[in-house]
């Protein structure tokens, strides 16, 4: 799925590509996630890097990108980094290196410690944004001044729509938002972490919504691309689909 003859989508993954910069761009891994939830007596598989790794794979595979962005939540924890964040992280620098991809991380507000490894991977990274052509690059956590930014691409939110059968089950789908903010064109990105399944944003108020970017639109009129297994389908505008 191709958006604005510049941003590809691959299906059912939720990774983009720009095809003028040559970059992949994904958000919120939240690495080290299963080993946070032990250490709290909570047991989950761990699933999410392996899956990570294999869509990262999927679109190099596809598109053999120069190189990838990061907007932001790479670790999971806030303050502190824990043995299975700090493996964790190390095996995914590892893996991006191993492809030779150029890497560019922006910091989100859980990715205290990414720096320690910047000098001997030798990747950038920004504390909240980097601007790279027309494109603003945030985890969307903190407010910007955008007024000469043609194209906002952010994480953060973690876009999702959840829908709702006849007989009253739910089911809860992983998004990009994509649209018209004000000026300005957004992309909002859904988490890439596997157990990171997001916000229903059909259905909750725009008063909870979390980034103070995204506060800036109206979101019901923002599209709603829905990630069903191997395909990505784009849905139409947000505020159809509260009444689903």
């Amino acid at each position: 799925m191709i958006l604005d003859n510049d941003i590809e989508i691959l299906d059912g993954l939720e990774i983009a590509y720009i095809r003028t910069l040559d970059y992949i761009v994904a958000t919120d891994l939240h690495l080290g996630y299963e080993d946070v939830m032990g250490s709290s007596g909570i047991l989950i598989p761990k699933a999410s890097l392996k899956m990570i790794k294999d869509k990262i794979q999927r679109a190099y595979d596809r598109f053999k990108p120069k190189g990838i962005i990061v907007t932001g939540d790479i670790k999971n924890e806030f303050s502190e980094v824990s043995l299975g964040e700090f493996n964790e992280l190390y095996e995914f620098i590892r893996f991006l290196k191993d492809l030779s991809l150029d890497m560019i991380f922006i910091k989100g507000n859980h990715d205290n410690f990414i720096d320690r490894y910047k000098d001997a991977f030798k990747f950038k990274s920004y504390d909240q944004y980097v601007k790279i052509d027309r494109y603003l690059f945030t985890h969307g956590d903190v407010d910007l001044d955008i007024s000469d930014i043609d194209t906002i691409i952010m994480g953060h939110e973690h876009p999702a729509v959840t829908i709702y059968t006849k007989v009253g089950a739910k089911r809860k789908y992983k998004c990009f938002l994509y649209g018209r903010c004000n000026k300005h064109r957004i992309l909002v990105l859904p988490a890439l972490g596997y157990y990171s399944t997001g916000t229903d944003l059909n259905i909750i108020p725009k008063s909870q919504i979390l980034s103070p970017l995204l506060r800036r639109c109206n979101i019901d009129k923002l599209h709603a691309i829905l990630i069903d297994g191997n395909e990505s389908l784009d849905f139409g505008e947000l505020g159809r689909l509260r009444y689903i």
